[in-house]
């Protein structure tokens, strides 16, 4: 029995020896003031989205891709995403429709479901990627399901890169959703299927779109990727299980959920069309990779809840490879979400045991933007959500992260005209001993 006993104390000491040696030390988060200017932007192409993902281009440009995106015609459109500062400084962008025609307030303004913008390597230029224009002047989504039906649309997840016939290939999963059509009141959105698709590296070319295949849950994979040098792509996905109990009421008849991390992985150098195939992965089960993925098990603390999306990078940390993930703590109501923590781990599949918080948001809950009057407020305060880290852009031991704000769910009509909104904000966050 004593034998036994401390065997079991020897194991606790070297599993925490183990995972220690992947700890972090984190310090507090700053406001990038640089890069919150740099992504407010009144015209010429993007003027505000969500999700904000980025890869470095092999010329050393970074390309960042967005979800919904407004977009600024040139020459100008009514309605479209441009936006103007009027004589107090506030970011306004012109309705479509106003009251007595549309209202009781004005909302009209033109979207598209997904868009890329280009900065330069030097940062001083950045250029819009979306779709051709419409028949009536207006921008199209970079990335489009094979539906005709216009309420069917894609939202992105984390592009990587891959090796594929000896060159090298951008992937990035796309999730499929059906959106509620006007006057139908049954349903916001419908989640419908995922894709993955396939750019040129150097071009951001779409070669092609393919659906995944043998998909048999609600999971959503592809919110970040990761490929080791034997070609193996690891897929993150996340799941929403269980209840979360809050003193606040969810929104929209939604329940507050807990949201998993799970990790798979499959050969990627077999192509896009082995990869999309669920039959070909194998999901982390707590001890190893296996073929059922019914069994996979979480990464994260059974308490512990992570973003819908987040970043997991590799990164050199004390010259050792150190796995961080950046999330919101979700495991409170929606209308809560604030802080940003960093996990660590040696390898890919965690386990991610310990976090550290980085930053509170100061934009959860904000009603005021610069510019307005006394009179003038939001109808209910900015929700935040979908954080993101950018490695490309390393300085000084500090990682660049972004997060995104936007008017939560069953917000009233008449708010999406303040353009402050809706936009990315970044937080440069120190690592100690972080190197590019």
């Amino acid at each position: 029995m004593t034998q036994l006993f401390y065997s079991a104390v020897a194991l606790v000491l070297i599993t925490h020896a183990i995972f220690a040696q992947c700890d972090i030390s984190v310090g507090k988060g700053e406001s990038a003031t640089e890069w919150n200017a740099n992504f407010t932007r009144n015209g010429g192409g993007w003027t505000g989205a969500d999700t904000t993902v980025s890869i470095e281009l092999p010329n050393g440009d970074s390309a960042f891709f967005f979800s919904d995106s407004y977009i600024a015609e040139d020459p100008t459109k009514p309605g479209d995403g441009a936006v103007y500062t009027n004589e107090n400084g506030l970011r306004v962008r012109k309705p479509n429709c106003l009251p007595p025609f549309c209202g009781p307030a004005p909302e009209v303004i033109h979207y598209v479901y997904n868009s890329v913008v280009i900065r330069s390597k030097d940062g001083r230029t950045m250029r819009t990627l979306t779709g051709p224009k419409d028949k009536n002047g207006y921008s199209t989504s970079y990335f489009k399901p094979k539906s005709d039906d216009p309420n069917h649309m894609y939202w992105l997840g984390d592009p990587f890169y891959v090796t594929v016939d000896g060159k090298k290939k951008i992937w990035m999963f796309l999730n499929e959703w059906d959106v509620a059509r006007p006057f139908d009141k049954s349903f916001w959105i419908r989640y419908r299927a995922q894709a993955v698709a396939q750019m040129d590296a150097d071009t951001l070319a779409i070669e092609k779109i393919v659906d995944l295949k043998n998909k048999t849950d609600d999971a959503v994979w592809g919110i970040s990727l990761w490929v080791n040098d034997q070609n193996e792509l690891f897929i993150y996905g996340m799941r929403n299980e269980g209840d979360i109990k809050t003193a606040r009421p969810s929104t929209l008849g939604m329940a507050n959920k807990f949201k998993k991390l799970y990790i798979a992985k499959v050969d990627a150098s077999k192509g896009l069309e082995h990869a999309v195939d669920l039959r070909n992965w194998t999901a982390w089960d707590g001890k190893a990779f296996s073929k059922n993925l019914n069994n996979r098990k979480s990464l994260i603390p059974e308490k512990d809840s992570i973003s819908d999306e987040l970043t997991v990078r590799r990164l050199n940390i004390n010259g050792k490879p150190t796995f961080v993930i950046v999330t919101f703590d979700t495991s409170v109501g929606y209308a809560d979400w604030k802080d940003l923590y960093l996990y660590s781990a040696c390898d890919p599949q965690g386990p991610f045991t310990t976090k550290h918080h980085f930053y509170k948001t100061p934009t959860a809950g904000m009603t005021k933007f610069p510019g307005m009057t006394a009179g003038q407020s939001l109808q209910t305060g900015l929700s935040v959500y979908n954080p993101h880290m950018h490695p490309q852009f390393i300085q000084e031991g500090k990682m660049l992260v972004s997060y995104n704000s936007n008017l939560p769910f069953g917000s009233k009509p008449g708010d999406s005209i303040y353009a402050e909104f809706y936009r990315p904000r970044f937080v440069w966050v120190p690592i100690a001993g972080l190197q590019r």
